[in-house]
């Protein structure tokens, strides 16, 4: 029974992992993404307030009711990119936007050090998007995705991490 059980598992796991296939994602991709984007962006870094319970949640019986957007008011608590640092106050409220793909949904770290890339809107609050592939949040970020963000910014090398 168990060595049947295993077998199924082995059989059925690259189905599973090959359901929802992303590439790499790094803050260099973003970077790019936004870059190439008609729609304006600024790099922040601090900290996303929200309400977790907001969440969207997969009804595993019923895949095809995840929606495939949720928007979550926030706040958030940081400073912009400008001239190289992180040095302007950037305190307001914003929209998360997180996407699901099928089954799989975004997550969002609330409550610890993110580096996001907001889009600026002129039609209502700002937005911070993120996907089960990446998007525009990363949380905790290690010291060398801030300094790889500060050389995308600065106009130096600009590669995307595979």
């Amino acid at each position: 029974m168990i060595r049947a059980l295993a077998a199924a598992l082995v059989i059925l796991s690259p189905a599973a992992a090959q359901a929802l296939s992303c590439l790499p994602h790094s803050v260099e991709a973003a970077y790019l993404e936004a870059d190439a984007s008609d729609a304006r962006f600024i790099i922040v870094r601090g900290r996303l307030d929200f309400d977790r319970r907001a969440m969207p949640k997969v009804d595993w019986d019923n895949q095809q009711n995840t929606p495939p957007v949720t928007e979550i008011s926030a706040d958030f608590l940081g400073k912009s990119l400008s001239g190289g640092e992180f040095r302007l106050p950037f305190e307001r409220a914003v929209t998360l936007r997180v996407e699901c793909i099928g089954p799989w949904c975004a997550s969002a770290p609330e409550g610890v050090d993110v580096l996001a890339f907001v889009e600026l809107r002129e039609d209502g609050p700002d937005v911070i998007a993120t996907n089960p592939c990446g998007g525009y949040l990363f949380g905790s970020p290690k010291p060398r995705m801030i300094r790889a963000v500060k050389d995308c910014a600065a106009g130096k090398s600009c590669v995307p991490v595979r």
